[in-house]
């Protein structure tokens, strides 16, 4: 077998690409919703849980730790304030992405996938780019709600999905009450996601999460950065 010399390596489209610190990993499930048949919809605490408990795994044992993470529905956003590998983003988005593939796999009992992009961001971004994802946080979940209540009219998968692909955000919301659904009383961690981080030397996970557009939002951030600095 012919050896490959170690010019080759200049064939390696990523290998020479950084990026700098702060920056943000974020994950998303791959196929997921066929590993959730069967699941509770549209929300199952046990694959919130299990995505929680990956994310912690993350902490403990990845070995370069963010300052947070924000986890919602399949997506996974970790927050950096140091480069981790130097930031090279071929290893970042790799190693990221196979850790957080084992660790949810474990949890769950059988094998999934995730993938993962490179987003640098400057100091004063940060709360604007949790702030973005907690808000598609709440679209998805008018999203998801929406979508059950029309599958449990009897349309079926496409025809439930081009029915809200037509109508508004408030539209499906009130779709959702005549059901006798308030979206605004449903758990925290479904309209606002959750936040993993370094607490007092341990790992912890909030669930009761504020808005992070809000003035006690902004404050639990700063508090979390700055402690992890």
């Amino acid at each position: 077998m012919q050896r490959i010399s170690a010019k080759s390596t200049s064939w390696e489209i990523y290998s020479g690409l950084y990026a700098r610190a702060p920056l943000v990993a974020r994950a998303d499930g791959r196929g997921f919703k066929k590993v959730l048949e069967g699941s509770i919809k549209p929300y199952d605490i046990d694959f919130a849980r299990s995505m929680a408990s990956a994310v912690e795994s993350f902490f403990l044992d990845f070995g370069p730790s963010p300052a947070l993470a924000f986890t919602f529905s399949d997506e996974i956003s970790l927050v950096f304030l140091d480069a981790p590998f130097a930031g090279r983003v071929e290893k970042i988005d790799s190693l990221i992405a196979g850790f957080l593939s084992a660790a949810l796999s474990l949890d769950m009992g059988r094998p999934v996938s995730m993938d993962c992009r490179t987003i640098p961001l400057c100091q004063a971004e940060i709360c604007g780019y949790l702030a973005e994802r907690q808000d598609e946080t709440w679209r998805n979940h008018v999203f998801s709600y929406g979508f059950c209540i029309l599958r449990e009219e009897g349309l079926n998968g496409t025809q439930a999905m081009e029915k809200l692909c037509g109508l508004s955000e408030p539209k499906i919301h009130e779709l959702v009450f005549q059901k006798g659904i308030n979206l605004a009383k449903t758990p925290a961690w479904e309209r606002r996601g959750v936040v993993v981080y370094r607490k007092g030397g341990l790992v912890a996970a909030d669930w009761e999460l504020p808005l992070f557009s809000s003035q006690e939002g902004k404050a639990l951030l700063a508090e979390i950065i700055g402690s992890a600095k």
